[in-house]
């Protein structure tokens, strides 16, 4: 399986301070219009295809771009009266609420589809499902998330995959052989 998608990010760099959220903890928003030159358009459009970093949307490209250049000129010119220290406090509360409830949306999503299945009485079906949404998340960077997406599944769905067939070597050379 490819992995184009999954990027090692150097030394302590966390794929998680890629989000930024749009709202404060009240909800409140400011609407920023600007012009940028095509090709910065482009650029940032080639950015997103590639899928090499964690951004989903060109909104949290441009927000996550702005907070770096916020912090770098402050660190070129102190002191300034500043509160970043409380917007990225601020942030790493909104992006721990963010990443909790699309794990909450996540896991009730696919609980609803596996009992869906099991309902039908298409076991096999349930089974593959669970079997192939844990081989894509052992896919993810190593870290809190990839163990609690495994962790849950694993633990919501052990009866399902206690029955899982095992793949054998033994049985693999057999075939290959014969």
């Amino acid at each position: 399986m490819p992995k184009d998608n999954v990027v090692e990010f150097p030394g302590d760099l966390d794929p998680a301070q890629f989000r930024i959220s749009a709202t404060d903890t009240k909800g409140h928003t400011a609407r920023k219009w600007y012009n940028i030159q095509p090709m910065h358009s482009q650029m940032m459009a080639v950015l997103m295809e590639a899928k090499k970093f964690p951004y989903r949307t060109i909104g949290e490209f441009t927000r996550h771009a702005i907070v770096r250049h916020i912090h770098w000129l402050e660190s070129i010119h102190q002191p300034i009266k500043s509160v970043t220290g409380a917007l990225d406090a601020s942030n790493a509360v909104l992006r721990d609420m963010e990443f909790r409830s699309e794990f909450k949306y996540f896991i009730e999503k696919l609980d609803k589809q596996v009992n869906i299945l099991v309902d039908e009485g298409d076991i096999g079906a349930a089974r593959k499902l669970v079997l192939e949404v844990l081989r894509n998340i052992e896919d993810m960077p190593e870290g809190y998330w990839r163990d609690k997406y495994l962790g849950q599944i694993r633990k919501g769905h052990a009866k399902l995959l206690e029955g899982a067939p095992r793949a054998s070597l033994l049985a693999f050379n057999e075939e290959v052989a014969g």
